[in-house]
C-alpha cells in the first residue's frame, strides 16, 4: 500500500508540473514583496504561472535566461525607474505583452506609455496602485485572451 500511495503522489505531482508547464509564464516585477505576492496570486487565478522579481537586476537576469509570455511591471523599482526596464526589454527584443502597475500620476503614466510605444513594446493600459484585484485580473485575462501563448 505504501508503494502505491507514493507512486500515486508522484503521478499527481507530475500532472501538476505538466499543467504548470502548459500555463503562460508571467514575470511579476515589483520591489514590494506584498504587492508581488498579491499580483502573483491574481495571476494564478487568471491562468498564469507567475515568477517574481524584486528589483531591476533580478528581473534583467530572469528575462535574459527565461522566456516569459507576459510581464507586469511596477514603474517604481527602488533605485531604477520602470522606464529603464522598458528600455532593457526593448534592447533584448522582448515581445511579451507588458502590464504596467503603478502608483504614479496620470502624466507619468502617459509619458511611460508614449515611451513604451516608441520602443515598439506591447504595453496595455496601466493598472493603478493600490491594486484593485478585479481590475488586475481582468487586465491579465484580457492579455491572455488576445495572445497565443503556444510554446515549442
Amino acid at each position: 500500500m505504501l508503494g502505491q500511495a507514493s507512486s500515486r503522489e508522484a503521478q499527481d505531482a507530475g500532472q501538476i508540473a505538466a499543467h504548470a508547464a502548459s500555463l503562460p509564464r508571467l514575470l511579476v516585477i515589483d520591489d514590494d514583496n506584498l504587492h508581488r505576492m498579491i499580483i502573483s496570486r491574481v495571476a494564478v487565478k487568471a491562468g498564469y504561472e507567475p515568477v517574481g522579481a524584486g528589483d531591476y537586476e533580478e528581473a534583467a537576469e530572469l528575462v535574459r535566461t527565461t522566456a516569459f509570455d507576459c510581464i507586469t511591471l511596477d514603474l517604481s523599482l527602488g533605485e531604477h525607474a520602470g522606464i529603464e526596464m522598458l528600455r532593457h526589454l526593448r534592447k533584448i527584443g522582448c515581445k511579451a505583452p507588458i502590464v504596467i502597475i503603478t502608483g504614479s500620476d496620470g502624466a507619468t503614466c502617459r509619458e511611460t506609455l508614449r515611451v513604451a510605444k516608441s520602443l515598439d513594446l506591447k504595453v496595455s493600459e496601466p493598472v493603478a496602485k493600490p491594486v484593485d484585484i478585479a481590475v488586475l485580473r481582468y487586465a491579465l485575462e484580457r492579455v491572455r485572451s488576445r495572445t497565443n501563448f503556444a510554446r515549442a
